[in-house]
């Protein structure tokens, strides 16, 4: 079912707009071309972020990109535009991006990345044939809205484990611990996991928690040999991970005493 107007009596008698600051125009107005484009002037101000990161057609296999920015964490990415960005021909769907800096990525044809593991900004899909452009997507939605952390939204996720596990990169930011246990527990970090993948541990119960990096290393004042786990046992005590981009990985806190498996 379409969406109804207001009634025409209402319509007739609206005189601005409060959100936005557009005028209505009075009928018998005059000159009406120059309240027209008072109200296309007005119009355009409350529609000017919309046009941020648009993808648009250029003609033949062309596309452009409106400038616009984006945050990455506590960092805002500023994307300064582009024009006569070609696509490749006869393709279903072409999935365009803007990388974590800020590159324009054209070239992905099964699916935009998985954003758990690659931090992207979506900004359309196009399809292609015969040398033209037959349609584009709009895929901003996603990126203007996100759940506050405070309403549930953006927040860790917290694990507890009674036996061992392997962590996957999709599950990077969030926290694991041993709550509950009644033996030693060993997680296993993800091997190849990109760069800045983290991982938080919480020791949560008086048992030994590990944290294996398979052949990598775990760097850190307790040892940095290859394939060496390491290991804490007192409540409270709690380590946080990154992965570098040699794929080892990089000490970024920790609480109480740490030891490497010798």
């Amino acid at each position: 079912m379409a969406e109804v107007y207001p009634s025409d009596n209402e319509l007739l008698n609206i005189q601005s707009d409060s959100e936005t600051g557009v005028d209505y125009i009075a009928t018998g107005t005059a000159p009406y071309y120059l309240e027209f484009r008072k109200l296309l002037y007005r119009l355009l101000l409350a529609a000017r972020r919309a046009n941020d990161l648009r993808v648009y057609d250029e003609g033949g296999l062309d596309i452009g990109v409106k400038a616009g920015n984006f945050w990455l964490g506590t960092q805002v990415i500023s994307y300064q535009g582009s024009s006569g960005n070609t696509l490749a021909d006869d393709k279903n769907n072409i999935y365009v991006y803007l990388d974590s800096s800020g590159s324009l990525v054209i070239n992905e044809y099964s699916s935009f990345p998985d954003m758990a593991t690659t931090a992207h900004i979506r900004l359309a899909t196009v399809s292609t044939s015969g040398g033209d452009i037959d349609s584009i997507t709009d895929c901003r939605a996603g990126n203007t809205v996100v759940i506050p952390y405070e309403a549930g939204g953006v927040k860790q996720t917290i694990e507890a484990h009674t036996g061992d596990d392997t962590l996957t990169a999709a599950e990077s930011g969030s926290v694991h611990t041993n709550l509950g246990a009644t033996g030693t527990v060993t997680l296993t970090l993800p091997a190849s996991a990109p760069e800045g993948t983290v991982f938080t541990f919480a020791v949560q119960a008086a048992q030994e928690l590990r944290v294996d990096p398979g052949t990598a290393t775990i760097r850190d004042d307790s040892g940095q040999t290859a394939g060496k786990y390491k290991s804490a046992d007192a409540i409270g005590e709690c380590l946080k991970l990154a992965a570098e981009t040699n794929g080892d990985w990089v000490t970024v806190s920790k609480n109480g005493t740490w030891t490497e498996e010798a």
